[in-house]
């Protein structure tokens, strides 16, 4: 992977000669950064990278849907993973720092200490940064005294900034940077196409994937599906992934995260139906 400031995963990761991973010449290059210390960011950068043993959800009955997705692992330019053992407050965060640090488009602070997170101002001098996505999966990730702290320097510096809560909630609003991020590697909040036939889903696209990779799984899973039974089917198969957003109660929600994602991908689906009911009623 070019640009690899960490060795901090497998050497597959960075193998070009695995299955799946080739360049879209079509798409222009954006250069990522990202810092972490939660596991979710290894799915994240898994997805991104699309080896061919990332996915393994299908297990034998795997039909390669993700073929068609390509590797965008060239365009991440660093990943550094920040050690467990921090103190639980931490005064002078910018000395936890990696020394070096890429120049980029975008950084990904995913899962990070949070008192680690008030230093991203100073990552974004040091990397020239226009864009910086904060997923919030768990509630402890980002408190909102923090996140408000962010926010206000970010916007002082002009720096584009989003905080999905869970990162499957992104969505564009206005800010092109993101945007282009969300386009360019088709991730974001899940947007999926099927076509249907006699109340049944005879096909399913994804058009744009959860971060994690998720929306693959899912529809794979509702192929076949009765439209009557499909909220079944969705949550089924958005819980066999599975997903790892937070099962505790957020306090701005009043439910856990874990069932936003799950609202999430419904959502997508039953639009998904309508459009491709839509679509049948234009054919006949």
């Amino acid at each position: 992977m070019k640009g690899m400031s960490r060795d901090v995963f497998p050497e597959s990761l960075k193998n070009s000669n695995s299955m799946f991973l080739h360049l879209d010449q079509g798409r222009r290059a954006m250069r990522l950064y990202i810092i972490y210390r939660d596991e979710f960011a290894e799915r994240v950068v898994g997805n991104l990278c699309n080896l061919s043993t990332f996915c393994q959800a299908c297990s034998l009955a795997c039909s390669h849907c993700r073929q068609t997705y390509g590797s965008f692992a060239q365009d991440i330019y660093g990943i550094d993973r920040m050690p467990e053992n921090l103190p639980p407050f931490i005064e002078n965060p910018e000395k936890y720092l990696p020394q070096s640090l890429p120049n980029c488009d975008i950084i990904l602070a995913i899962g990070m200490h949070p008192d680690l997170l008030t230093a991203i101002p100073a990552i974004v001098k040091r990397t020239s940064a226009k864009a910086v996505i904060v997923p919030i999966e768990n509630r402890n990730w980002c408190p909102r005294g923090i996140k408000r702290q962010i926010e206000e320097e970010l916007e002082k510096a002009g720096v584009e900034h989003a905080f999905p809560k869970p990162f499957c909630s992104l969505e564009e609003r206005g800010k092109p940077v993101i945007a282009a991020f969300m386009k360019q590697y088709s991730i974001g909040k899940p947007l999926v196409e099927v076509d249907v036939t006699d109340e049944m889903i005879s096909e399913a696209r994804v058009i744009r994937s959860a971060p994690c990779g998720s929306t693959w799984y899912v529809v794979q899973q509702i192929k076949k599906s009765r439209i009557s039974q499909i909220e079944d089917t969705v949550a089924v198969a958005h819980h066999s992934y599975p997903c790892t957003a937070s099962m505790d109660v957020d306090p701005e929600f009043k439910e856990p995260i874990l069932h936003i994602a799950g609202y999430n991908i419904r959502e997508a689906v039953k639009d998904a139906i309508e459009r491709g009911r839509e679509r049948r009623k234009g054919e006949t």
